[in-house]
């Protein structure tokens, strides 16, 4: 049989132009969706261990020695480093940036700060700050709001101190330049009262920036939660040395060691008003100054005051005896460091001692406060 020389198939020249405009087209998308991508996806997308995920930041040295930090979290395997301490002195634009960026981690939902003051001698080891840090720990379901607090310190001492035992902490200069507010001050001289007057001004900023401040003396310990006695009805809600029966009657004498702002514009101006009424009262510390202008702020600014009930938010000027309806209990009618410290530390023994005992035994109210050995408590 006679065979046809051109017996192997062969493609018509149509089939193979399509052939090659299709590899040209595979070849041409390979090359865009490779390269389509921007970097900055894959850094988002980033190396991840369960939730957490890799944040930069960077930290700006300051000429007094100072430094702000933004907080640097890594997560490797499910667990967080500690953030980093971030920290900002008074007196510059970058120094008020980093002290807003602070405020903002520290904050809580709804915008509200927790801040106190130290110097060297209050936060040293073992002093007023341990134990203000440790009530935290040792009350009931409070511990979460030490992580909302602010410690403004007063000196470099202080702020050292603070970094190593605390995530958010601020150094504060003094408005005199050259002036030492590191030792333990004695109540009522000049030293001590540029002291506790140095802090208005920054509580002041705390609200322009739109953040609730609740202030509380370093002195305080924290056994329940205390913001359930603010109402948000009143500008300032303050706690109490004498409470009379009335949360709204002026005739309350206020403690400003614990004492809560709403960020209003009109609180912030009750602030400066009250820094500014210094020049009134020269030879006074600001609780005193708080209580002559209390009607003025009141009748003339239209602040709303509230004062809270000593038997909860309570100190040593009228103690709560009630170790169940207890929230706070401040170091008032306490004169001196040491005597301070000394019933601070007793207090938190006695309210463990309260703590370690069933709990239908505590709800019959008869424990209370021993008392014993204590140099202000009575």
């Amino acid at each position: 049989m006679a065979t046809s020389k051109n017996s192997s198939p062969s493609l018509s020249p149509l089939v193979v132009f399509l052939l090659g405009a299709a590899s040209a087209t595979v070849l041409l998308l390979f090359f865009l969706t490779a390269t389509a991508s921007p970097a900055w996806n894959a850094l988002e997308a980033g190396p991840r261990s369960g939730s957490g995920s890799v944040r930069c930041s960077t930290s700006t040295p300051r000429a007094n020695g100072t430094v702000v930090v933004d907080a640097l979290e890594q997560h490797a395997g499910g667990v967080g480093a500690p953030p980093a301490n971030e920290a900002g002195a008074s007196g510059s634009d970058d120094d008020d940036a980093g002290f807003a960026r602070m405020l903002r981690r520290a904050a809580m939902e709804d915008r509200t700060v927790i801040m106190t003051s130290v110097n060297e001698a209050w936060a040293a080891p073992g002093s007023l700050l341990d134990s203000f840090l440790e009530s935290f720990q040792v009350g009931e379901n409070v511990s979460h709001f030490a992580k909302h607090v602010v410690v403004v310190a007063m000196d470099d001492g202080a702020f050292r101190r603070c970094q190593a035992v605390h995530p958010h902490c601020h150094l504060l200069r003094p408005e005199k330049a050259g002036l030492d507010l590191s030792g333990a001050k004695s109540y009522m001289t000049k030293d001590y009262l540029d002291l506790v007057w140095s802090k208005l001004k920054l509580q002041q900023r705390v609200l322009e920036l739109g953040y609730n401040l609740l202030f509380t003396d370093v002195d305080v310990a924290w056994f329940r939660n205390p913001l359930v006695h603010i109402t948000m009805a009143a500008d300032i809600t303050t706690s109490s040395d004498f409470y009379f029966g009335n949360p709204d009657d002026l005739g309350n004498f206020p403690n400003t060691g614990f004492i809560y702002f709403k960020a209003t514009p009109r609180n912030a101006r009750a602030m400066a008003y009250w820094h500014a009424a210094r020049r009134r009262f020269p030879e006074n510390h600001d609780q005193f100054v708080f209580n002559e202008i209390k009607r003025e702020l009141a009748d003339g600014l239209g602040v709303r005051i509230r004062f809270i009930d000593a038997a909860t938010v309570s100190g040593f000027c009228q103690l709560g005896r009630d170790l169940n309806r207890i929230a706070t209990v401040h170091m008032t009618c306490c004169v001196g460091l040491e005597n301070k410290l000394f019933d601070l530390k007793r207090v938190i023994v006695d309210w463990k001692r309260y703590m370690a005992r069933p709990l239908w035994e505590r709800q019959m109210g008869k424990i209370g406060w021993t008392f014993q050995g204590g140099r202000c408590i009575h």
